[in-house]
């Protein structure tokens, strides 16, 4: 178990916003704009290309992961996945190359449910799409779109470990946004035009 969590978490702790930036700009993100290594801000920061090669490529870090492990121990894969999901997520939430200061876990979220939860991940990522398009804030759909999964999941999925899980990586994602949350509630939240 300690291998396949510490492949988790250090394939999740991979600062591809970081690392991008640097190599496009010379710059550090974490230098710029907000300072998040998220896609959100390299889009913002960098260019709308960047942001979105960041998107793709930190969604894809917890799908290797979850690929990797069900390829070398299906059995682990199948008992534990949502715990190395987790791993994953905390990885890119705190990434011990980066002083354990990282994203916000939104696009591993969305890439580790998409190889879990195909369908209502996909219908989770339209919501997000329009709640940005329509209100211009990103943080506004990526919170309404995992509470709306998170919600699905805990009545769907089978098995309190599961569930427990899954209501874990719902309330580490929110914690992170917790500057967002206060800033939308005072209605200063930062527009990104899509």
């Amino acid at each position: 178990m300690f291998l396949e969590l510490s492949f988790a978490y250090l394939v999740g702790s991979i600062p591809f916003g970081k690392l991008l930036t640097k190599f496009l700009t010379n710059k550090d993100i974490t230098q710029t704009g907000s300072g998040n290594i998220g896609a959100t801000n390299v889009y913002r920061s960098v260019s709308k290309k960047a942001g979105v090669a960041v998107l793709l490529l930190d969604g894809i870090k917890p799908i290797i992961v979850l690929l990797a492990i069900l390829y070398i121990s299906p059995e682990y894969f199948f008992e534990y996945k949502y715990l190395i999901f987790l791993f994953s997520i905390i990885g890119h939430i705190f990434p011990i190359w980066l002083n354990f200061k990282g994203g916000k876990g939104v696009a591993c979220y969305f890439g580790g449910n998409l190889f879990l939860f195909p369908v209502p991940t996909i219908l989770a990522m339209i919501i997000w799409f329009f709640t940005v398009k329509l209100s211009k804030l990103s943080s506004l759909g990526a919170l309404l779109s995992i509470f709306l999964l998170t919600i699905y999941q805990l009545v769907f999925i089978y098995g309190n470990l599961e569930k427990g899980l899954v209501f874990v990586i719902f309330l580490l994602i929110f914690f992170k946004h917790n500057s967002n949350i206060k800033r939308l509630i005072k209605g200063e939240e930062n527009k990104i035009n899509l």
